[in-house]
């Protein structure tokens, strides 16, 4: 019986799995120089969890399901909500910051289309503890710079929230209504906003966008609604400390993020090429979410990327991934000395060496082939005459050239090679 992979999943190869930890090891790599630590959280929670920080309308695209003991739980669909989980109950007298990265699978149940599955990966930080500017200007900065570090060409959009919310506060609109407005926004439904909003004011922020003219242009808009004018110096010195970090973006006042729990500076990364689904990183400021999940008000800032989105995006523009490589393959020219290979290979991978060996009793033409394909960098021939002599015949895949070599100093040819 023959049966095939759920709908919205993938089989990833051994060729994309190279190039897709390439992409996670800069990411990474990235985090990591701001000093982010590593976490996990369970691929399954209660699904109340998410419904009470996103809103009911996420269930309708989570995986539900009741476990034996009738608990109803869920697939998780993204991780902020479990980060701050964690964080009420293990990290409420920590000594604050504390800065946390993931990555992993996340699961919705939506309609699969390119970019876009139902089993899918993100790579977020959360930052918690710290509030203002400084904070909200690192983790724009470590994102901006992650992608750079790939190679990616991309656009970065930074808006306010704050700024949208203390204006429709200004304008007397009810906590329902903002929440209706910055979801039509999301969404990029038009016609929706424009039949909601009756302030023209609004519409007139939302519009804006580009330097820091917008910036100056919604001074002059705003000056007589005080809470939202209070939101736009925040992000003002938000953007003075990106300019100082010499990270590039444009100025956008309608990015939204629909997600109900954003309270202050919200971005946005977008990229060509990928259709509808441009974008591949969004995060923001939320202050307010840890207190729902029963801890003490406490200020965080986070952001995920879409990590197939940044992939597809790395393919989309051209950039090459360093091609993977195996340091040696062993290759055994007969039965009868088998053993030694196998001892030859076990000696060279306790020095950290990489190594292959025959597997399928090949003659030695056939082993120098599939030496090829898996690109080894070179081939530890093991023959019965360089055997008696404590030897073995060292080949070079990229140059050809080969030479005899004792066996107790293949650790140097390693050594030398590495440039240590």
């Amino acid at each position: 019986m023959k049966i095939e992979k759920p709908r919205g999943t993938r089989d990833l190869s051994p060729e994309e799995m190279g190039k897709r930890r390439f992409v996670e090891g800069e990411i990474v790599r990235t985090f990591e120089s701001y000093n982010y630590r590593p976490i996990q959280v369970p691929t399954f929670e209660h699904a109340e969890l998410f419904s009470l920080k996103s809103g009911e309308e996420i269930r309708q695209h989570m995986y539900v399901f009741r476990d034996k003991s009738d608990r109803e739980l869920c697939l998780r669909p993204e991780a902020t909500a479990s980060v701050c989980r964690m964080f009420v109950e293990n990290f409420q007298n920590t000594q604050m910051p504390l800065k946390f990265y993931y990555m992993g699978p996340m699961f919705r149940y939506e309609r699969p289309q390119k970019g876009r599955y139902r089993e899918f990966w993100q790579a977020g930080v959360e930052l918690i503890g710290p509030s203002g500017a400084r904070s909200d200007a690192e983790v724009i900065s470590m994102a901006s710079k992650c992608l750079e570090n790939i190679g990616l060409k991309f656009e970065l959009e930074v808006g306010h929230l704050g700024i949208l919310r203390g204006l429709m506060r200004d304008l007397g609109i009810g906590a329902g209504k903002q929440d209706e407005l910055i979801n039509a926004m999301d969404k990029g439904e038009t016609e929706r906003l424009e039949n909601l909003v009756e302030h023209e004011v609004l519409l007139d922020i939302i519009g804006l966008n580009g330097q820091k003219d917008a910036v100056e242009r919604a001074k002059t808009i705003l000056n007589s609604y005080p809470s939202a004018l209070s939101a736009l110096e925040e992000l003002s010195q938000i953007l003075s400390l990106l300019d100082e970090n010499a990270t590039s973006y444009v100025v956008n006042m309608g990015v939204a993020r629909g997600l109900e729990y954003y309270t202050g500076m919200v971005f946005e990364i977008m990229v060509n090429g990928l259709g509808a689904q441009s974008q591949i990183c969004g995060g923001g400021r939320y202050d307010l979410l840890i207190e729902l999940f029963g801890g003490k008000t406490t200020p965080a800032v986070g952001f995920a990327f879409g990590f197939d989105r940044v992939v597809d995006a790395f393919d989309e523009q051209g950039i090459k991934a360093p091609e993977a490589a195996v340091d040696f393959v062993v290759a055994p020219v007969s039965d009868e000395i088998r053993k030694d290979a196998d001892r030859i290979a076990s000696e060279l991978r306790k020095q950290g060496a990489s190594v292959d060996i025959d597997l399928m009793d090949r003659k030695l033409g056939k082993i120098m082939e599939y030496a090829a394909n898996v690109n080894a960098l070179q081939v530890v021939i093991v023959g019965p005459k360089e055997l008696a002599k404590s030897e073995v015949t060292l080949r070079d895949m990229k140059t050809g050239g080969q030479e005899n070599v004792k066996i107790a100093n293949l650790k140097f040819k390693i050594e030398k090679r590495n440039g240590k």
